[in-house]
This record gives C-alpha cells, sequence and structure tokens, in this order.
C-alpha cells in the first residue's frame, strides 16, 4: 500500500520501482493517515474510534491471516485476486 498524499516524489518512485522489480501488487490509498489506522498505528477510544492516528506513507503486508475471514477478501479483491 503506498499513500498518493506521499509528499517525497522520489520515496514514492523508489516504492514503486521495487513493487515492479518483485513483482509485488501495489494499492494506492488516498491518504497517509488512514493508511497509518488501517496499519494500527493510532489508539482506539472506549467507543471504538480511532485516536492519535500517524500517518504511513507505505505499509507492506507479510501476513494475510486466515483465508475465511472478511478481511481477507477485502484486500484480495483490492489486489483483483479471487478468493
Amino acid at each position: 500500500f503506498l499513500a498518493e498524499s506521499c509528499n517525497e516524489p522520489a520515496y514514492k518512485k523508489l516504492v514503486q520501482a521495487l513493487c515492479v522489480e518483485k513483482n509485488t501488487p501495489l494499492v494506492d490509498v488516498e491518504d497517509n493517515k488512514l493508511l497509518g489506522e488501517w496499519a494500527g498505528l493510532c489508539k482506539i477510544d472506549k467507543d471504538g474510534h480511532p485516536r492519535k492516528v500517524v500517518g504511513a506513507s507505505c505499509v507492506c503486508v507479510t501476513d494475510f491471516g486466515d483465508e475465511q475471514t472478511e478481511a481477507y477478501s477485502f484486500l484480495m479483491n483490492q489486489l483483483g485476486k479471487s478468493s
């Protein structure tokens, strides 16, 4: 995952080139705060809302989890693969 809001063009170009070189799917995300929230870089308040979200320019998923979950299906749909 790569945040479109990353303000360092050289960094974005490097990540994109590495993904092409390693044949790794890359998903663009609008905002770095949203990507940080997805990566768990935040505190969750008592009502279940994210607080103090830290932005992330790039996130790599190395463990996709259980194949029978909704989250796994969502991720595979984002990557363009059928589960």
